[in-house]
């Protein structure tokens, strides 16, 4: 009874072994032999895990990256940038900056230290002069004092001021907050500072930058425009500071004297070497006449 038992199971046994052995038999030969277990389910465990548990997406390939990167702004329609504005002056308007430092002065060559200072750009016009006197802070006595005067002229209502003695000039830059310039200051303003210019302009001799009777027009008759010559401008952009009518200033002798210096020739002169900077003219405080005027300073940002 034992024997026919262990016959039956190792009969089973053997059975199994070549059922087995054949399963890999087949599937190593490509048979549709599915592998054990594949019967219980229609879904393949690899199938079943990617969709249980996606795997992470990965970094956009290069390419599609650049495509999803946004472009630049287009640039053509945009405005240029605007140039940086310059620093507001330290002078009011219609003067110049005039920048300090030190120089040796006129034909002695003494030397001469100059502060910050501000300085009109043109002389005193007969229109001016003539608002100053309506202003009740200016006088207009002896203001006709000589064929050639501006004052309430026709058609000479911006050429410059004339028939002013010094206190005149005085009063009238008074007037405008302003001061006559020292005459260290007028030559420093003249020679365009460090510069050193012989003229005004420059170096070159005078032709037609200036209003005088020296150039093509030949003997003038009287003043000229404040600023029919613009290319006789100064460094700093200050007009008619050679020519049209000499400009009374101060200097540390005016105590000692009744003479008071005057700058930059007129429009009578026609000898070129009247026009250099460091040259000087004289007059008594009380003399008045057609080719004498004023021009105004005033201290840096005052």
């Amino acid at each position: 009874m034992k024997a026919l038992r262990w016959l039956t199971f190792g009969t089973a046994f053997l059975g199994f072994g070549l059922a087995a052995a054949f399963g890999c038999g087949g599937a190593q030969e490509g048979g549709d032999v599915k592998e054990p277990g594949a019967g219980a389910t229609d879904a393949k465990p690899a199938e079943t895990a990617a969709k249980a548990d996606p795997p992470p997406k990965s970094d956009p390939e290069p390419a599609k990256m650049a495509e999803a990167t946004p472009e630049p702004a287009k640039t053509a329609d945009a405005k240029p940038p605007e140039p940086p504005k310059a620093p507001p002056s330290p002078c009011p308007e219609g003067m110049a900056f005039i920048k300090g430092g030190s120089y040796k002065m006129g034909f002695l060559k003494n030397e001469a230290k100059i502060a910050d200072f501000c300085f009109d750009k043109t002389e005193a016009t007969a229109k001016d002069y003539e608002a100053c006197v309506a202003s009740k802070k200016c006088n207009d006595a002896f203001a006709t004092c000589a064929p050639e005067a501006t004052y309430k002229k026709a058609g000479k209502e911006d050429h410059p001021m004339v028939c002013v003695d010094f206190q005149q000039a005085i009063d009238y830059c008074t007037a405008q907050g302003k001061r006559l310039p020292s005459d260290e200051e007028w030559e420093w303003a003249a020679r365009g500072g460090e510069e050193g210019r012989a003229y005004p302009w420059g170096n070159e001799a005078p032709k037609d930058q200036l209003c005088w009777s020296g150039g093509k027009e030949g003997l003038l008759k009287g003043t000229c425009p404040v600023a029919a010559h613009p290319t006789g401008a100064s460094k700093d952009g200050l007009l008619g500071m050679a020519g049209n009518v000499f400009e009374w200033t101060t200097s540390a002798q005016d105590a000692k004297t009744k003479d008071r210096v005057g700058r930059g020739a007129s429009w009578r002169d026609g000898i070129p070497n009247m026009f250099r900077v460091e040259r000087p003219g004289r007059f008594q405080v009380t003399y008045r006449c057609g080719f004498l005027g004023i021009r105004c300073a005033t201290t840096a940002g005052k």
